[in-house]
């Protein structure tokens, strides 16, 4: 009976705790988790970028494509003051099935669609090679 007693008031300490904003088995403090968690700050699409976008999906070969992402990837860094890498999704366009972390969407990225998420906008092309996806990719990212 004492040992369930005090099984119990060591768990209302813990709670008691945790509602001041500790935890103890995580050894911070609950502004520290939401700091971690918080998004990043919300990307500029400037009139720059927004030309630089427009050379990607009017590039008619893979070259031109590759060379317009760049563009496109300097002109969102000046905009944004360092150097960004949007988030994108791309999905296979005969399914609709997203290739997160895909190894085939670099492999064949003709046969996907990306989406770049950048100042509240959504950016689609269909990229004509894989020079296309690296700089958008975290793993070509510098």
């Amino acid at each position: 009976m004492i040992r369930f007693r005090l099984f119990a008031c060591a768990g209302l300490a813990v709670l008691f705790l945790g509602a001041w904003g500790s935890d103890p088995a995580l050894g911070q403090t609950q502004t520290q988790a939401q700091a971690q968690t918080a998004p990043a700050p919300a990307l500029v699409l400037n009139a720059s970028a927004e030309a630089a976008w427009a050379e990607v999906r009017a590039a008619l070969t893979p070259s031109q494509q590759a060379l317009a992402v760049r563009r496109f990837m300097a002109a969102l860094a000046n905009a944004n003051g360092r150097p960004v890498v949007p988030p994108m999704d791309a999905r296979e366009i005969a399914s609709g099935r997203a290739a997160a972390d895909d190894p085939a969407l670099l492999q064949r990225p003709q046969a996907y669609e990306a989406t770049l998420s950048v100042g509240g906008r959504f950016l689609t092309f269909r990229p004509l090679s894989r020079a296309s996806l690296e700089p958008l990719t975290r793993r070509g990212a510098p």
